[in-house]
């Protein structure tokens, strides 16, 4: 899947019915070479996994959201700046091959040329952001070309002990997140060296919006069995949805649902909705509820992305939705992604690494103190808002009609669908969390 280690995002998507998106807006699919195309691939492998770690990490009621395309870039970031000799485990997490990073480079300089004209019905901006300590650090020509040429990376050599370097990064990161996130640092510590940011910000429009007048109230089934009312949309047009059920005897690993009248019956609902002319989309993966969503993820994350794409793989029969049933979201969600990218095998960028391409004049190596995500996710009838702030620190040292109800917890995704790149991912366990 994708990846990401420090990420300032912020993703707002609104709706419109009637409009034709696809006028003077052709839908073109993103060309990768062979070399990006094994990276995202990589990326995208990663990004389950990552979400699948995290899952396992935190506890059964607790929603979870993660912004891979924003990892990737904070990732291409910092991890130019490793010696050769300690970049194995960070690469082997990301899913790249022989510790070369030219790939990833290509990738993401990709991305940053390609998103932002995607779909002109939607905005897409992506910025990176550097500041490093001018008491301690001095860049290396080609880390400084690095930054500056493949990810256009703004560049800031401060004075980290002046209260100015703190209003400054706070100040960046507020502006482009339409002051939604106001700030993302409390403080910079006498150890701080570097701080890397991504600020994504998506605003788009569905292709078609549910109708408000058939939004009411309904039971949501937490994971202990208790049910909480949200407000549930339905009546969206030119939606994808699909229902699979699976003869089950027992849990055998396979990706389903419930059918309610049958017990041997499991049906998976898997569902996509297209923002503008259909580059990029929200999809979702509800399992039986009777299956948690870690064993879910532990059984089946290889499946998870083709699933969107081919429903076929999840069982033995597949029906098309006729309505597709789901909750409106208004959540908050911090993850720490510390202990998560340790279970991924990246362990010595927290303990520490040699960082030639921003060698400092007292300290041989860094480590990365800090690495944290804030995600605010709202999803209505209009569309979707999303606002994260991600951040990395270097320091020193059936029976049933055939409809997709979306009513216990789920797996959702927004995604580039031609190259499969992630820009959210996320698990909801309850939507009034």
């Amino acid at each position: 899947m994708n990846k990401f280690l420090l990420t300032c995002l912020s993703i707002a998507v609104v709706s419109c019915a009637s409009d034709d998106f696809t006028k003077n807006n052709p839908l073109n699919p993103i060309e990768l070479s062979r070399a990006e195309t094994e990276v995202s691939a990589g990326l995208n492998d990663f990004s389950v996994n990552l979400l699948k770690v995290i899952v396992d990490q935190n506890d059964d009621n607790k929603n979870v959201a993660v912004s891979p395309l924003g990892a990737t870039m904070v990732a291409g970031m910092f991890g130019n700046a490793i010696a050769t000799e300690d970049l194995s485990e960070l690469t082997k997490a990301l899913g790249l091959e022989n510790n070369d990073l030219s790939a990833l480079n290509s990738f993401n300089a990709k991305m940053l040329a390609t998103l932002p004209n995607h779909d002109k019905s939607a905005t897409l901006k992506l910025a990176n952001g550097s500041w490093f300590d001018n008491n301690y650090v001095h860049l290396s020509d080609p880390y400084r070309s690095m930054l500056e040429d493949t990810y256009k990376s703004e560049i800031r050599m401060a004075d980290f002990s002046n209260p100015a370097t703190l209003a400054d990064i706070n100040s960046w990161v507020s502006e482009r997140t339409d002051k939604a996130i106001p700030k993302i640092l409390d403080e910079l510590n006498e150890n701080d060296r570097a701080i890397w940011l991504n600020s994504l910000y998506f605003k788009g429009v569905w292709k078609s919006r549910f109708d408000k007048s058939k939004t009411k109230k309904g039971n949501f089934t937490l994971t202990d069995g208790t049910t909480t009312q949200v407000d549930m949309m339905s009546g969206a047009e030119n939606v994808s949805g699909k229902l699979v059920r699976t003869p089950v005897e027992g849990y055998t690993g396979l990706l389903y649902g419930p059918d309610a009248d049958t017990e041997n019956i499991y049906t998976t609902a898997v569902v996509t909705l297209d923002y503008g002319n259909g580059a990029f989309a929200f999809s979702a993966i509800m399992p039986d509820e009777r299956i948690k969503i870690k064993d879910f993820l532990a059984e089946n994350s290889d499946k998870l992305i083709q699933a969107i794409a081919d429903p076929k793989i999840l069982g033995e029969q597949t029906d098309i939705a006729t309505d597709i049933i789901f909750p409106r979201l208004n959540l908050s969600i911090e993850t720490d992604l510390i202990d998560p990218m340790k279970a991924l095998g990246a362990n010595n960028i927290f303990t520490g690494v040699d960082m030639p391409g921003i060698g400092t004049n007292f300290d041989k190596y860094m480590v990365v103190g800090e690495f944290r995500q804030n995600i605010r996710l709202e999803v209505d009838e209009e569309g979707s808002k999303v606002k994260v702030e991600t951040i990395g620190k270097g320091m020193a040292t059936s029976a049933l009609p055939n409809i997709a109800k979306f009513d216990h917890p789920f797996i959702y995704l927004i995604t580039e669908k031609s190259t499969g790149t992630i820009l959210l991912a996320g698990v909801v366990m309850n939507p009034n969390e």
